[in-house]
């Protein structure tokens, strides 16, 4: 008897740790070059540039994948819209997650000691299953960015409140930071904690390392790996996304033609 009631509660605990797990939404994410992993920086394309990226991160353990396709448009040259649709593939669980969308601008610029600042709105359609999802959310918060030496260093403050009445909302603190290694090379770092919907208290915490590697001017690829506790849950991770902006970034070349002297 007492053996069935320890294994019925270990049964318990994993059910909950797992459906814990299951709300942990992908949200909106930043496109390459403009961001860290999962932190935004103020910075945006010019205006009238558009960018599509494609994201793979597997979770090794548990075992899962996680698919995401995002598109963001330089409405101005301090301001982006940007949306995002995750897919989950994990047994059992195996979906899309809530398609997210969002505007970011920039209403401060950066100064010899002061940072630029950025206001970031977003929200999710109800369009992923239940047990992945949240019903939509809507929510957003600051962007600070600064250059400090040699690094580009990048903080967020977001906070989303879900549709699902019986969950609470989600705070995520993110700071981001990358150095400039080579002419196309960066090397990226990311610390993450987060207050999912399910608990009143910070616990999950991610670190990621990796790089960014530019081979073309259209063209962004970066890896990274992470390293994630949730429920004191050890959560191993690789990541790898590629970026195209269009038009290119490059030089525009311009003709110039000279009359013949005779």
């Amino acid at each position: 008897m007492k053996r069935c009631v320890i294994l019925l509660t270990c049964v318990f605990i994993f059910s909950c740790a797992a459906a814990a797990y299951a709300l942990d939404v992908k949200g909106l994410q930043p496109l390459a070059p403009h961001g860290v992993f999962s932190t935004f920086s103020t910075s945006t394309n010019p205006a009238g540039i558009f960018a599509t990226q494609f994201e793979l991160e597997q979770s090794i353990d548990p075992s899962s994948y996680q698919l995401n396709s995002s598109v963001s448009f330089a409405i101005t040259d301090t301001a982006e819209a940007s949306a995002t649709i995750p897919y989950l593939l994990k047994t059992g669980e195996s979906g899309f997650e809530d398609a997210a969308i969002g505007i970011k601008g920039r209403f401060v610029e950066e100064g010899e000691i002061t940072p630029s600042v950025a206001a970031l709105v977003a929200g999710s359609v109800p369009s992923g299953r239940d047990v992945i999802a949240t019903d939509g959310r809507i929510g957003g918060g600051l962007i600070l960015s600064k250059k400090i030496g040699p690094f580009k260093t990048h903080a967020n403050a977001l906070i989303y409140s879900p549709f699902k009445r019986d969950l609470n909302a989600e705070v995520d603190l993110m700071l981001g930071a990358e150095l400039q290694a080579a002419n196309n090379l960066s090397v990226l770092t990311e610390l993450q904690a987060k207050k999912s919907h399910d608990i009143n208290k910070f616990d999950y915490w991610d670190w990621k390392i990796g790089y960014r590697f530019k081979p073309l001017d259209f063209l962004y690829t970066t890896l990274a790996a992470g390293y994630g506790f949730k429920t004191r849950s050890p959560d191993l991770h690789i990541f790898l996304s590629f970026t195209i902006i269009y038009p290119p970034a490059g030089k525009i070349l311009k003709h110039i033609y000279e009359e013949e002297k005779e």
